[in-house]
């Protein structure tokens, strides 16, 4: 949430935490922490911007992909928290189990975007 310039209390935290936590099983599923996110990443960023950001990292892939190695790549090099190699391989198994990844390795970022946000 620090890399998206959220600052939230350990009150707020634990309020999203049950929110987003379903199944009660202690831990937040990709989709789950997604959903929750954009409803407060939306009134700072439209989904043009957003797509923006992904296609800084598409290299050539085509337009609307990013392959899941460059992902990875940027996961593991940009942003204020660097994430563990757990943490990478973790959300890069959930997106690559995604119906917007293809069998070649490919994000359909646009469509994600799409589908996660409203402008």
């Amino acid at each position: 949430m620090r890399t998206l310039s959220i600052n939230a209390s350990q009150a707020e935290l634990d309020l999203m935490i049950d929110e987003i936590d379903k199944n009660k099983d202690g831990e937040i599923q990709f989709d789950e922490f997604v959903a929750v996110m954009s409803r407060k990443v939306q009134a700072t960023y439209t989904s043009k911007q957003v797509k923006g950001a992904f296609k800084v990292f598409e290299g050539n892939a085509p337009p609307g992909y990013i392959k899941l190695e460059d992902l990875e790549r940027a996961l593991s090099v940009y942003g204020s928290d660097r994430l563990t190699r757990e943490q990478i391989n973790g959300l890069i198994n959930q997106i690559a189990s995604r119906e917007e990844c293809d069998n070649n390795g490919m994000f359909n970022y646009s469509e994600y975007v799409n589908m996660m946000m409203t402008d």
